[in-house]
């Protein structure tokens, strides 16, 4: 009898059609990186139960609650990931979801605002019209 063995191992994975939407190249490296960790916490019906804490993050080189917390709002922003509870004191650290996937199991989660595949909706903020700090400055 042979011996079956497993090639199946865990993978993140994050589509091609989000990697090569316009939201996904707006962001910064940080906020990418971000993403990739995530998306690592991902099995088969957690989307919505991921995590984003300084203590697991740090691990992988994040140095600051500050770096963490403006990636989320860039990620949020693009439609790429969305708040599905809010931590805080006595409530456990805040949870998300990646919009292009399903959530399962959705019970304690607030999902009113949630929209499936959000990031195809992004569009470029629009530029103010507001002159730079340095503007007068001649080196």
């Amino acid at each position: 009898m042979a011996v079956k063995t497993s090639t199946k191992h865990p993978y993140a994975a994050i589509e091609h059609r989000v990697i090569d939407s316009e939201a996904y190249r707006s962001l910064t490296y940080s906020a990418r990186s971000l993403l990739t960790l995530m998306v690592r916490q991902l099995t088969r019906d957690n989307n919505g139960h991921l995590q984003a804490t300084y203590t697991y993050l740090r691990a992988y080189g994040f140095d600051s609650e500050r770096t963490i917390s403006r990636g989320l709002k860039e990620l949020i922003a693009a439609g790429l990931v969305y708040r599905t509870r809010c931590g805080g004191y006595h409530k456990g650290a805040s949870q998300y979801a990646v919009t292009w996937l399903p959530i399962k199991k959705r019970e304690g989660l607030f999902l009113d605002g949630f929209k499936s595949c959000a990031w195809r909706d992004w569009r470029p903020p629009e530029e103010k019209n507001t002159p730079r700090r340095n503007a007068g400055r001649h080196r």
